[in-house]
């Protein structure tokens, strides 16, 4: 699946999650203290559930939670990649990112992994109140405007949602036309960062214990 939409939560609150990299307890943690109900709200991730931190297998486990939906980050492709085509480049390649973890894991459950996270899609949006829409990738959305059947259709543009930098190392903020806001991960900031109507939430809850949760539900408009 390249793309998923989901329209308004009627009953809840929608939230989205910067990269969680195994912080599966921060996760709980921040969810508690905003009152999340599992019944009633829903948690969207910007992908890179896995590796450098403690707990990939845990955050794996979220992927099968009715209340958590997630795009497929450039650390779950990676993942993918490695288990499909194991190689002694691919495996090394993913150690050097934080994937040695999986070395203690059986081939079977690897498998499993891959195939559950190779179901997520690249792109999702979200209705919001007041007619509006949010949209999550994982690094960036690489058009000016609305058009995720252009993408699909072009693998440089679907490469580009999970692993390019362009967009906030050139600082660009031209607003993407036809989405009122979008909610990135992959680079790693301080504070959250907005470019026209783009947000980059990956403030490294690896390193910094700060995993940035939004209310979707809550924007301004």
């Amino acid at each position: 699946m390249f793309y998923q939409h989901f329209r308004q939560n009627e009953v809840g609150r929608d939230f989205v999650i910067g990269d969680l990299h195994g912080m599966y307890d921060l996760l709980m943690s921040l969810l508690a203290s905003a009152g999340f109900d599992r019944e009633k709200d829903r948690c969207f991730s910007c992908g890179d559930l896995i590796d450098r931190g403690p707990a990939s297998e845990k955050c794996l486990s979220l992927m099968d939670e009715p209340w958590f939906h997630c795009v497929r980050g450039n650390h779950e492709q990676c993942m993918i990649d490695t288990v499909r085509h194991p190689s002694s480049r691919e495996i090394a390649k993913w150690v050097l990112c934080g994937g040695d973890w999986h070395l203690q894991v059986s081939s079977e459950k690897m498998n499993r992994y891959a195939d559950r996270a190779s179901e997520q899609p690249v792109l999702i949006s979200v209705d919001l109140p007041g007619g509006r829409m949010a949209a999550i990738c994982h690094a960036e959305y690489p058009l000016l405007a609305w058009d995720p059947e252009k993408i699909e259709s072009d693998p440089d543009l679907v490469w580009a949602m999970q692993w390019s930098r362009s967009r906030i190392q050139s600082g660009d903020e031209s607003a993407v036309k036809g989405i009122d806001h979008i909610f990135c991960g992959h680079t790693i900031v301080d504070q959250p960062v907005t470019l026209g109507n783009t947000h980059f939430i990956d403030t490294g809850g690896f390193e910094s214990n700060n995993l940035t949760l939004l209310c979707l539900s809550e924007l301004a408009e």
